[in-house]
């Protein structure tokens, strides 16, 4: 992967952040790098939070990139109901498997994606149950640093089993030297119901990008300002500017606005199948 330089052009003074790690983005109000190690987090665990075409699902790409830069021997596990990171697992030099209900899935390979057999196709809750049931197990048994990616959470999140199993993994995580991203397109997917929030709980990072609406119980839970509530209708988006941006919370050490810019040598990696 010509990804050598992936990390090039970002200075070496950063804030309120850690001496290594990926660089998430660039500070909006003073322009110094977000670096940031979750691996040294009290738990390892994150959301991503973002309506469709926020570039929540880029952004989520280029902290793999980097991530597969940064960290030896990282294990990698792309969890992807849309179809949207097969060319990025194959670039990552990955095996792209197919979610079925007979199948045990290898996780022999350090990067791997679990994909639906096609895009389109109406919700599956028991596959994606099993797949993340499965995950967990093989990460329980492996103590390497894991990152491991879940696209469209909403879809656990909406049921009680998938909730159930989702917090667990998040809750455990640390323990197994797993950090756990869950991407959804609102952070009301999360606020609505006490497991979501239980999972909130365990997750000292939040990365909110644009959203279309902002219930009260996203606003009660996360105890939002005025502003704060209004930046979230007025993130810029990959689709109508150069960058994305986003409010990041990391429990007792950040809480500002940052920009989201890939390297051009990012840019052509990442096929972002219509940034989400």
């Amino acid at each position: 992967m010509p990804a050598s330089s992936a990390a090039a052009g970002f200075p070496f003074a950063t804030q309120n952040t850690e001496e290594s790690g990926v660089v998430y983005g660039v500070d909006v109000y003073d322009g110094t790098p977000i670096l940031l190690d979750r691996f040294h987090w009290s738990s390892h665990s994150m959301a991503r939070m973002g309506m469709v075409g926020s570039g929540k699902s880029y952004a989520a790409k280029i902290e793999l990139l980097r991530a597969a830069l940064i960290y030896d021997e990282l294990k990698i596990i792309v969890l992807d109901p849309k179809q949207e990171y097969q060319r990025l697992v194959r670039t990552l030099d990955g095996e792209v498997q197919t979610l079925d209900e007979e199948t045990s899935y290898s996780f022999d390979n350090d990067v791997t994606g679990l994909t639906v057999e096609e895009r389109g196709q109406r919700d599956n809750v028991e596959l994606l149950i099993e797949a993340v049931e499965q995950i967990y197990s093989n990460v329980s048994q492996d103590k390497r640093k894991t990152l491991v990616m879940i696209d469209e959470a909403r879809i656990l999140l909406n049921e009680e089993e998938g909730r159930r199993i989702l917090n667990q993994f998040v809750l455990e995580g640390r323990d197994t030297n797993t950090a756990v991203t869950l991407i959804t397109q609102n952070a009301s997917h999360f606020t609505h119901s006490r497991e979501g929030r239980e999972i909130l709980d365990n997750m000292p990072g939040k990365i909110f990008m644009r959203h279309d609406r902002v219930p009260q119980d996203v606003v009660d839970y996360f105890e939002l300002s005025d502003r704060e509530k209004q930046e979230l209708f007025e993130l810029n988006t990959g689709t109508d500017s150069d960058y994305s941006e986003a409010l990041i919370r990391v429990s007792g050490q950040l809480n500002t606005r940052f920009r989201v810019e890939s390297t051009p040598q990012e840019h052509a990696l990442i096929d972002s199948g219509g940034e989400s």
